[in-house]
């Protein structure tokens, strides 16, 4: 590692690093021109004016406090670092605005169990939906969701929304890379869970605090061969909601190494999914009923 990025071994250096007004306007000053790959670099000269500094030995100190963690020097002068562009967005996503006033949202749909009308709740900057007389959150999905995707969209949208990141970012963590950092995941199948009411499948980033517990269809939406399998039976994941799909039959069928089959049963035939701890999909099998009802 870099000098730079050894002061930013822990979080609480990172914060503190920033704690100061001169570094805070000379970042703010390099990211108010950042256009990704296509960034200009800054020259030293534009820096010093653009943060109004005339004491060189003062904007040399704070300079140097943030190269190599939230700024990079180059032949042609200074660049944010991903770090600082990451950091940039996080607040910007999130940054500190009053509670939006949409709390509970009407997304239009019946609870799957009881037939009454779901409520969406958010709170906490997470996306829950609710039905009162079963005094439940359907499927158990609690997500979170930053406020800034209830601006310009319908409850319905919202809940589209957050499904869509959901499905996404499990997908992507299943795969072995964390949603938020980047860093490599460890995905697991708690056996012992499967007959009890709690989520069998855990993920945890290695490296930042993401992390998510699920049940066993959600994280396989984004995989090709169960896309393509389930659509072969009529479930068209791409055109249906996910509290509309078909809820799996988990059995076990190796200890060691761990083997889970998932069997989804259809209209058109059933397609059985065969995954091991990690979360890797080892077959999918299709049984259609209407080619057996044509032979």
């Amino acid at each position: 590692m870099t000098d730079g990025e050894e002061r930013l071994a822990q979080p609480r250096d990172a914060f503190a690093l920033l704690g100061h007004d001169l570094r805070l306007e000379i970042l703010l000053a390099l990211l108010s021109h950042w256009e990704a790959v296509e960034t200009e670099p800054q020259r030293y000269s534009e820096l010093m004016r653009a943060v109004g500094m005339e004491d060189s030995g003062k904007f040399n100190y704070h300079l140097d406090r943030l190269r190599g963690v939230y700024l990079r020097k180059t032949d042609d002068g200074y660049v944010p670092t991903a770090s600082a562009t990451a950091l940039y967005r996080a607040v910007l996503a999130h940054r500190p605005t009053e509670t939006p006033a949409r709390t509970q949202l009407d997304p239009g749909i019946d609870c799957p169990n009881c037939g009454a009308a779901l409520v969406g709740v958010y709170e906490r900057e997470f996306f829950s939906l609710r039905c009162d007389p079963c005094d439940s959150v359907v499927g158990e999905f609690t997500y979170p969701l930053p406020k800034n995707s209830l601006a310009e969209r319908t409850d319905r949208e919202v809940l589209e929304a957050v499904y869509d990141r959901a499905r996404e970012h499990i997908g992507l963590a299943r795969r072995g890379q964390c949603p938020d950092c980047g860093g490599t995941t460890t995905r697991d199948v708690e056996v012992s869970a499967i007959t009890e009411t709690e989520s069998p499948v855990r993920i945890d980033c290695d490296t930042c605090t993401w992390t998510v517990r699920t049940g066993f269809l959600l994280p396989f939406l984004t995989d090709a061969r169960v896309l393509a399998a389930l659509d072969g039976v009529g479930v068209a994941v791409e055109d249906c909601s996910p509290w509309e799909l078909p809820e799996p039959t988990a059995m076990v069928t190796g200890a060691d190494p761990v083997q889970v089959d998932l069997v989804v049963t259809a209209g058109e035939g059933e397609v059985t999914i065969t995954i091991d701890n990690d979360l890797s999909v080892q077959e999918t099998r299709t049984d259609c009923r209407a080619s057996e009802q044509s032979t």
